[in-house]
């Protein structure tokens, strides 16, 4: 909240992607590159210089400018056709899809996709006309599809064989649909399957597969439903062996993977694993594959086939024989390494109702510098922040931050890292700037999947530049620091457990989070604190496709509380909200304790005309409830949201009352840039309704999602 020195990371599970730093406000080259890419793409494609691929059999130059499915009979069609229209061979051109020109080849493709849509659908008895055909005046084709449905197929009874008995319970609960089902859907039907034998490999069958298999009664218009259990014995680990690594020795990977020869084998363990190879810094990616392997299933759309059985696993009489497969399953480690040195640079821009900031940073990576698994970091960004509204004497700054930090995974455990970090910040709020120095050494470990606990002991130089000049009695009202110069030391220490699906735009699952700072102070310079940061996120699916949730409720809280001061609470601890990150009813900083200084008044003699200065306080809290809909694989999205915020000088956030907003987002997903566009209504500022004289009305710009 507005405040963080070296350990500021979240301890979320992290792929290499996370570890450059690409998510939230910053983008590295590659990513720029890749957007810049899609839009000359774009570009040339609205421009008309887009080209279509090599001609088909049959083609023309005749441009469809209309595909219409429609019913014979003028009822209207069962399936959802709105996605299935743009896999067609014709179809319009769109802002997404390309232009595909008439051809008889296409069109007899395009039949055969449409039954095999409809069937797909549970219609096996579907019939489709050829096409009509209306040219236009322009020269173009529409063409129109009639489609004779017919009766949609039910299912009449659903087996489960050869399930292990513990877990047969479990299996049977996936199987979401029985008899005199008729929303058929074979596709999603058959890859319950794909649950299934996860499920199974999760537990300890390791070589487990589980096939599905249908018969169709075109006389009943019934289909008989079966899936077949494999799971073959539990599984324990045999040999181990590593494969493409060059600077990190076999064993080095092998002991930062963590398992051993006889331990059980189980699927989810071994995903496990490979995030905590890539967590090492080391690799740009690290694959467990199990030997022998179980079929990989391409993930997504490509078409499940229920599973291939050999003619040996089929007796005479038409039942499942039983692979016969060894308890050990070796393991081999596929290792691709990060380059030894590497540089990323990024870029950002973020305005809410107060500043419009912009900034570019960049990273070097030294890996494997001292040897393996000891690697150098330099990271640092450079911002330029105008403060276009509102009243204060510094209406632009530059600020920044540089890091340089050793890391040296595996020093003390498995798990436990070890590293050396040095970082300078200048940080610019409304009217003022903090200057931070800090240096000193942590350790990052990993107690259990997905929690992660951060701790840095930091001697700390603070300077607060411009922030007052206060009298005593104001410092002793507000807790304020007494000198501007702040030298001491700082323990900082964080647990974070994160299970959401995922780290940028997450839609289900749950973060919970502990952070803290302890000052003991002893000197006039080194004052004394402690402050605590609780946080969660909660996010619930509330509808969802095939390929994951669309809507979601996203909850989030946080609080921040600073006490036992002795000497004040320097400007670094001190706590504010507000911006396109947190509370969105105010501006960057701006839901803080402040109070009439004559900094600039229309009249002297008047304070109702002086401005009001913010100051940090000693406790802040805020939430956010937002239903979001953004459906996977998309490039669009929006989210309607409430946020509510308190600060204050005292212990009770909610002393002087509650803020409010209101409002409503735009969400433009653009591979590594996901871009939010929020618009909100403060309905109250501490517990006073505001009209539109109080100038309510908020924008919020920035690249990267809110939590």
């Amino acid at each position: 909240m507005g405040k963080r020195g070296a350990s500021e990371a979240p301890g979320a599970r992290r792929t290499s992607f996370d570890m450059q730093r690409g998510v939230g406000k910053g983008a590295t080259v590659e990513m720029l590159a890749r957007w810049l890419i899609m839009c000359l793409a774009l570009v040339a494609a609205l421009s008309g210089c887009a080209r279509n691929p090599a001609r088909m059999p049959g083609e023309t130059d005749i441009v469809v400018s209309k595909v219409t499915l429609q019913a014979k009979d003028g009822t209207k069609l069962t399936p959802d056709t709105a996605d299935f229209i743009n896999r067609m061979g014709m179809r319009k051109k769109s802002l997404l899809f390309p232009m595909r020109t008439y051809s008889e080849f296409r069109e007899a493709e395009d039949r055969r996709r449409i039954i095999a849509f409809w069937q797909t659908h549970g219609f096996f008895d579907v019939k489709v006309d050829e096409p009509l055909l209306n040219p236009t005046e322009d020269g173009a084709v529409e063409i129109t599809w009639l489609i004779e449905e017919g009766p949609r197929y039910h299912v009449a009874d659903v087996e489960l064989r050869h399930a292990p008995p513990e877990h047969e319970a479990d299996l049977k609960e996936m199987i979401y649909f029985g008899e005199g089902f008729t929303d058929i859907n074979l596709e999603r039907m058959r890859k319950v399957r794909v649950k299934m034998h996860d499920h199974l490999r999760d537990e300890g069958y390791g070589h487990a597969v589980v096939y599905s298999r249908t018969w169709v009664d075109p006389d009943e218009k019934a289909i008989h439903w079966v899936y077949l259990a494999d799971a073959g014995p539990k599984t324990r680990v045999g040999k181990i062996t590593v494969e493409g690594n060059v600077k990190v020795p076999d064993d080095v990977v092998i002991e930062r993977m963590g398992l051993e020869p006889g331990e059980p084998y189980e699927n989810d363990i071994r995903v496990e694993r490979e995030f905590d190879m890539l967590d090492s810094g080391a690799f740009a990616s690290a694959f467990i594959r199990p030997l022998p392997t179980p079929r990989f299933l391409v993930p997504g759309d490509a078409p499940d086939d229920g599973g291939k059985i050999e003619p040996e696993q089929i007796d005479a009489d038409g039942n499942l024989v039983p692979r016969k497969l060894p308890e050990e399953m070796d393991l081999k480690i596929h290792i691709v390494e990060a380059p030894s040195q590497q540089v990323r640079v990024r870029a950002g821009i973020e305005f809410d109702p107060t500043r419009i900031d912009t900034a570019v940073g960049g990273s070097l990576w030294l890996r494997n510098l001292f040897g393996p698994f000891h690697h150098v970091v330099l990271d640092g960004r450079v911002g330029y922040g105008w403060l276009w509204r509102g009243d204060t004497n510094d209406p632009t700054g530059l600020y920044g931050d540089v890091t340089l930090r050793y890391i040296k995974a595996m020093a003390f455990s498995r798990l436990t890292d070890f590293r050396l970090t040095t970082r300078y910040r200048d940080d610019l709020y409304p009217g003022f700037h903090l200057r931070e120095f800090t240096a000193g050494p942590g350790i990052r470990s990993k107690f259990a999947p997905h929690l992660f606990f951060d701790l840095d002991l930091l001697f700390r130089w603070g300077q607060q530049a411009g922030f007052g000049p206060f009298t005593d009695a104001e410092k002793e009202e507000y807790h304020l620091a007494r000198d501007d110069y702040f030298v001491g030391g700082e323990l900082q220490a964080s647990l974070i457990l994160d299970e959401r699906d995922n780290p940028v735009e997450a839609m289900e699952g749950y973060m919970l989070g502990l952070r803290t700072a302890l000052s003991p102070g002893g000197t006039d310079k080194w004052n004394r604190y402690l402050s605590l940061n609780p946080l969660a996120r909660v996010f619930i699916p509330m509808s969802r496709l095939e390929t994951g949730p669309d809507w979601s409720l996203a909850l989030r809280a946080e609080g921040d509380w600073v006490f036992l001061d002795d000497k004040g609470v320097p400007l670094g601890p001190r706590v504010f909200s507000g911006g396109a990150y947190q509370f969105r009813g105010l501006g960057r900083h701006r839901l803080s304790p402040q109070f009439p200084r004559p900094l600039r008044c229309e009249d002297p003699n008047d304070p109702d005309t002086c401005d009001d200065l913010v100051v940090g306080g000693r406790s802040v809290f805020e939430g956010s409830v937002e239903f979001r809909w953004l459906p996977p694989l998309k490039p669009f999205g929006a989210v309607m949201f409430s946020d509510f915020g308190a600060a204050n000088e005292k212990l009770n956030p909610f002393d002087d009352g509650i803020s409010m907003a209101l409002g409503a987002g735009l969400r433009l997903r653009l591979w590594y840039m996901p871009i939010a566009l929020d618009f909100s209504y403060r309905l109250l500022r501490d517990n006073e309704i505001q009209a539109p004289a109080d100038d309510p009305f908020l924008v919020f710009f920035r690249i990267g999602e809110a939590f």
